[in-house]
C-alpha cells in the first residue's frame, strides 16, 4: 500500500511539474492571442472594407489628439465669367473673404469631426454685389469589439458661380464641410444634390446625411450597411413668374440603401459586393421619380502609406417614372488609383453612375474623370494641379425633360501654388479653367441667356492664416 502511494505521490508531482514547466514556456515565448475586433484585419482603418464608403488615408484623422484650429483665408480673384452665364464674357474682379473652424475630438471608443465654414464675395456686378456662402460637416464614429457605426452630414449653401468648389485644397479647414473625397459604396454615393457651376448664379441649399454600419463576421470578413439621403434646392424664383418663359431647375431628394459583403484574400488584397436601391424624386417635374437598382462586384489592392486601387463594375437598372415608364440597363463602375511616390502624390479617378442631373434634367447618366497631381517644391512651395471632364446625358424623354438639350459636357483644369510663411500662414495662387458645353437642338435656347457654351477663367491671389491647432483635453 504504501509503494502505491508512493507511485501516485510521484506521478502528480510529475504531472504538476510538466504543467509548470508548459506555462512558463507560454509565458516566455508566445503571446496570448487579443480579443477578436481588436485586431481584425477587416478593421483596420489603413484598409477598410471594401464594400463599405470609407477609403484609407483620411488626412483628418492621422492625429490622436483632440484640437481645435481656425483658418481664414483672403484674396482677390479676377473672373472673366463671374456668373457662369453662357455665350457671355466680361473680366470683373471678385473679392472674398472665408473662415474656417475645425474641431476634433477623441473619447476610448468614439471620435468626433466638426467643421464649419463660412464667408462671402464681393462682386461688380450691380445685380448680385455681395454672395454668401454657410456650410457645416459632422462626422462620428462609435466602435465596439467587432464593428463600428460611423454618421457623416454635409450641409451648404452655395452662390454658384462665386466660389470654385472644384479646386484641391483650394478652400480653408480640412474638407468635411464639402465631403472631400468621394468615398467608397456603390459609384456616385457621395455625390449627392449635383449641381456644379454651370447653374450659373442660381444659389442652392444642399444637405447629404450618410449612416454606414461595419461588423466583422471573422478576422477576414465583414458585412457592411449604409444609408443615406440628400437634396438639393435651387432659389432661381424668378422662374415660377406668371410671364417668365424660362423653365425652372429641378429640385432634387435622393435616398440610398446599400448593403455589402467584403473578404480579405490576402494582406492587401480584398473582394466584395455591392447591392444598392436608389430613389431620385423631382417635385417640380411632375413629381416623377426615377427608381435605380445597382450591383457591383469590387477589387482593392492596397499598401499602406504607398498605393491604393480599387475597382468596381457592375450592371444598373433604371425605372423611370414621368407619366409614362422608361426602363434602361446600364453599366455602372468606378477605377480608383492613387500612389505616393517619394516626393509627389498622383490620383485617378473614373466613375460612372446615375445622377439627379444636376438641375437641368430630372436624372442623367453620368461620367466622369479626374486626375489629380501634388509635389512639394523645396521646403516651401506645394503644387497642386488637377484636370477634371464630366458629361451628362439626359436619361428621359425630351417630352418630359426640364430642358431641351439632350447632354452636356464639362471640362476643368486647374492648379494651386502655395508658398508656407512659417507655421501659420500661408501665400497661393490659383488658376482655374472651365469649359461646359451643351446638346441643344437647333432654334431652341437652352438656359437664360445665350448660346450653348460656357467658357470660364479664373486666376486668384490671396493670403491664408492656419494657427497650430490648440489641444483640448
Amino acid at each position: 500500500m504504501p509503494t502505491v502511494r508512493l507511485i501516485w505521490v510521484g506521478l502528480l508531482m510529475m504531472l504538476l511539474g510538466a504543467l509548470g514547466t508548459a506555462q512558463d514556456n507560454s509565458q516566455s515565448g508566445a503571446i496570448p492571442s487579443p480579443a477578436f475586433g481588436q485586431s481584425a484585419p477587416v478593421l483596420n482603418p489603413d484598409n477598410p472594407p471594401v464594400s463599405g464608403i470609407d477609403e484609407p488615408g483620411l488626412e483628418m484623422k492621422k492625429a490622436s489628439r483632440s484640437f481645435i484650429s481656425p483658418a481664414i483665408q483672403v484674396g482677390e480673384t479676377v473672373d472673366t465669367n463671374e456668373n457662369s452665364q453662357l455665350g457671355t464674357s466680361k473680366v470683373e474682379p471678385v473679392s472674398f473673404v472665408l473662415g474656417a473652424f475645425d474641431l476634433q475630438k477623441f473619447w476610448p471608443k468614439t471620435d468626433m469631426f466638426l467643421e464649419y465654414l463660412g464667408g462671402g464675395a464681393f462682386e461688380t456686378d450691380p445685380t448680385y454685389e455681395v454672395k454668401q456662402l454657410q456650410a457645416l460637416g459632422f462626422e462620428g464614429i462609435t466602435r465596439w469589439r467587432t464593428g463600428y457605426l460611423e454618421l457623416r452630414d454635409a450641409f451648404n449653401y452655395l452662390p454658384q458661380g462665386a466660389f470654385d468648389l472644384n479646386t484641391v485644397e483650394g478652400l480653408p479647414g480640412y474638407g468635411l464641410a464639402f465631403g472631400v473625397g468621394t468615398g467608397g459604396g456603390v459609384p456616385g454615393i457621395m455625390r449627392f444634390g449635383g449641381g456644379n457651376d454651370a447653374v450659373g448664379d442660381i444659389s442652392r441649399l444642399s444637405n447629404t446625411a450618410v449612416a454606414d454600419v461595419v461588423q466583422a463576421i471573422s478576422p477576414r470578413s465583414a458585412f457592411t450597411l449604409l444609408g443615406a439621403f440628400g437634396n438639393t434646392h435651387y432659389y432661381d424664383n424668378s422662374c415660377r413668374a406668371s410671364n417668365s418663359t424660362t423653365p425652372c431647375l429641378d429640385d432634387s431628394d435622393e435616398s440610398t440603401v446599400e448593403g455589402g459583403y467584403a473578404h480579405l484574400i490576402s494582406r492587401r488584397d480584398q473582394i466584395g459586393v455591392v447591392y444598392a436601391f436608389q430613389l431620385f424624386q423631382f417635385p417640380y417635374s411632375g413629381g416623377g421619380e426615377l427608381y435605380n437598382q445597382v450591383f457591383n462586384v469590387r477589387w482593392s489592392r492596397t499598401i499602406t502609406g504607398r498605393m491604393r486601387i480599387l475597382v468596381a463594375l457592375g450592371p444598373q437598372y433604371s425605372d423611370l417614372k414621368f407619366g409614362t415608364i422608361q426602363n434602361n440597363w446600364s453599366l455602372s463602375g468606378r477605377a480608383l488609383f492613387h500612389y505616393q511616390f517619394e516626393r509627389t502624390s498622383l490620383g485617378v479617378e473614373w466613375s460612372k453612375f446615375t445622377s439627379s442631373g444636376l438641375g437641368y434634367y430630372a436624372g442623367a447618366d453620368t461620367q466622369m474623370v479626374r486626375l489629380s497631381l501634388r509635389r512639394p517644391l523645396g521646403r516651401t512651395y506645394d503644387l497642386v494641379t488637377y484636370f477634371g471632364y464630366a458629361r451628362n446625358k439626359r436619361l428621359q424623354s425630351a417630352a418630359s425633360s426640364t430642358y431641351d438639350f439632350n447632354n452636356d459636357n464639362e471640362g476643368i483644369a486647374g492648379a494651386i501654388l502655395r508658398r508656407h510663411m512659417g507655421r501659420t500662414f500661408d501665400l497661393f495662387a490659383a488658376y482655374t479653367f472651365n469649359d461646359a458645353v451643351f446638346d441643344v437642338p437647333a432654334g431652341v435656347t437652352a438656359v437664360p441667356g445665350s448660346g450653348d457654351q460656357e467658357l470660364r477663367h479664373r486666376g486668384t491671389i490671396g493670403l491664408e492664416w492656419h494657427p497650430k491647432p490648440s489641444r483640448i483635453e
